[in-house]
C-alpha cells in the first residue's frame, strides 16, 4: 500500500539537533510548499527509508572519470557543466574517490552553472560536501513541484564540509550548482545519494520544528576569492 504522509510519529522521530527544515517563504508559497534539509547523513538515511518503497542508490565516485564538458558518473547521473568556457584544470571530473568542480558567475575562469541530470526521478538528494565557501556555492531544484528554489550550501551545513541532504514534496529529475558571487568557487563532493519512489508523499513539518530562511542576494557578506591563474 502506497505511504502518502510521513507519520507525525516519525516526524517527531527526528532530532531537532540533526534535521534543518526550511521552508522558502515567498508571498504567493502555502506551507505545503516546502522541502526538507538534513545536515546529518544518518537522519536523512533513516527519514527515506521510513517511505515505503523508496530505494536509495549511492554514488561513491570509486570510478576516476577524466574532466570533460559533460560526464556520466557511476550512478547513472550526467553532470554537465556550462559552456563557455571549456573545462579546465579537473573540473567536471571523478578522482580518488571525489567529485570535482568549480563554479564562476562571470564565467572568466570557470562555468557558471552545473547540472546533475539524474537516471530517472528521485524525491530526494544528498551529498558529502568538501571546501564549500560561505555564501557563494548554490545548489537549486523543483523540489516541491511548485517551481525552482535555491538554497546555499556552506550556510546550510553550517561550514566548508558537511553532509546537505533534501527530501522534497514531489519527484525531481535534475539539481543545478551555482555561485552566488563572481568569485571563482572551487569544490569537492565525498559521496551523492539518490532516492526514488513511484508515489511521493507529501510531508508538512510540524510547527515546532526548526524553520530556516535561505535568502539570496542583498545583505550577504561576501568572501571574495582570488581568480586561479
Amino acid at each position: 500500500m502506497e505511504k502518502q504522509s510521513l507519520s507525525k510519529a516519525r516526524l517527531k522521530s527526528f532530532s531537532l539537533a540533526t534535521v534543518f527544515t526550511t521552508t522558502l517563504v515567498l508571498s504567493s508559497v502555502s506551507s505545503a510548499e516546502a522541502f526538507t534539509i538534513f545536515t546529518n547523513r544518518t537522519a536523512w538515511q533513516a527519514a527515506v527509508d521510513a517511505i515505503a518503497g523508496s530505494v536509495t542508490t549511492t554514488d561513491t565516485f570509486s570510478n576516476n572519470i577524466a574532466s570533460a564538458q559533460t560526464i556520466t558518473l557511476d550512478s547513472g547521473i550526467v553532470s554537465a557543466n556550462s559552456f563557455p568556457p571549456a573545462v579546465a584544470f579537473e573540473d567536471n571530473s571523478v578522482s580518488g574517490g571525489l567529485f570535482l568542480n568549480s563554479t564562476d558567475g562571470d564565467a572568466s575562469s570557470a562555468s557558471t552553472t552545473i547540472t546533475w541530470t539524474f537516471p530517472s526521478p528521485v524525491f530526494a538528494f544528498g551529498a558529502d560536501f568538501l571546501n564549500t565557501n560561505p555564501n557563494q556555492l548554490n545548489l537549486t531544484g523543483n523540489f516541491d513541484g511548485t517551481g525552482n528554489q535555491t538554497l546555499l550550501v556552506n550556510n546550510s551545513i553550517g561550514g566548508a564540509n558537511g553532509f546537505l541532504g533534501i527530501i522534497g514534496n514531489a519527484n525531481f529529475r535534475s539539481i543545478v550548482f551555482g555561485t552566488n558571487t563572481n568569485d571563482l568557487d572551487i569544490f569537492q563532493i565525498d559521496s551523492a545519494s539518490l532516492a526514488s519512489v513511484a508515489s511521493v508523499p507529501v510531508a508538512v513539518p510540524e510547527p515546532g520544528m526548526i524553520t530556516g530562511l535561505v535568502f539570496l542576494g542583498s545583505g550577504l557578506v561576501v568572501r571574495r576569492l582570488a581568480k586561479r591563474r
